[in-house]
């Protein structure tokens, strides 16, 4: 079924911003819910969204991965329990959910591209959260489709793209790990995908994968940025163990996209046209 009503969970993030004005530009209805008027850890207030809502989308989640490492409550309640409790909620309300998860419920150790049927095992708390979101959303027994997605940027947001744009002006020189590998994705490229799922005939449940095509390390993601841009700071690559960090990270975060593309009947665009689009209109 296409719905023409659609309720987002996080509306005014990254991702949630840029499917808002997606779906409003299509000429779709939405409703969007958000901090600090909405708090998914909130029961009436999930209730309050849910009811009347033809599908939700969630994307509110707590993302700050070195922080969750010593706030692995608040992270098991918003990026966990919370998504559990919609489930229960949205299965009463017989409501369908899209969850938006992580690359980061993967340990990063296989040599190959990630497929959905792939073993998880998390090696960090905000990860560990996320497949605790999963593993109870699917529990719920509501209808529900999981959409993992990768390295995202995009307006408005902070992700890696601000944050090394921001130190190469405060520096002359810069280390970037070359062992983490996946694959950039631009979340109006995302924000896309969920419209088109929704627009599928039947409501797409169950597990899916989403990134860009193709795939680079965090290094040669700068170097390409980096061109791009005409950003004069040198780069020297380097290891993940050579530096410091709170929380372990998975190296190898590439996604097999086959399962979505099918069912979209289209590829994604590589990692360089998104980056491309994003800078043209950043």
């Amino acid at each position: 079924m296409a719905f023409k009503a659609i309720t987002i969970l996080g509306g005014q993030g990254m991702l949630g911003a840029d499917l808002g004005a997606i779906v409003s530009q299509r000429g779709l209805d939405v409703r969007v819910y958000d901090l600090p008027e909405f708090d998914i850890t909130d029961d009436k207030q999930l209730e309050a969204a849910v009811s009347g809502s033809k599908v939700i989308v969630n994307c509110a989640a707590y993302t700050n991965v070195e922080k969750a490492e010593s706030d692995v409550e608040c992270a098991n309640q918003i990026n966990g329990y919370a998504v559990g409790r919609l489930g229960q909620i949205a299965k009463e309300m017989t409501v369908p959910v899209l969850h938006i998860s992580t690359d980061f419920v993967f340990d990063g150790t296989k040599a190959e591209s990630y497929i959905e049927t792939d073993a998880t095992g998390p090696v960090n708390a905000y990860g560990r959260s996320k497949l605790l979101g999963e593993t109870l959303l699917a529990e719920s027994g509501c209808s529900h489709c999981i959409v993992r997605l990768e390295w995202t940027y995009g307006k408005g947001g902070v992700h890696f793209i601000t944050k090394i744009l921001n130190a190469a002006k405060q520096r002359d020189l810069l280390k970037v790990v070359d062992d983490q590998v996946g694959s950039p994705t631009h979340t109006v490229e995302v924000a896309r995908v969920i419209l088109d799922l929704l627009q599928t005939e039947t409501f797409p449940t169950g597990l899916y994968h989403c990134a860009g095509s193709g795939f680079a390390s965090r290094y040669e993601m700068t170097r390409f940025l980096f061109d791009a841009l005409g950003v004069q700071t040198k780069l020297v690559p380097c290891k993940t163990a050579d530096l410091k960090s709170v929380a372990q990270r998975p190296l190898n975060s590439r996604f097999n996209c086959q399962k979505l593309e099918t069912l979209l009947g289209r590829s994604m665009p590589t990692w360089q046209d998104m980056l491309k689009n994003y800078l043209a209109t950043d």
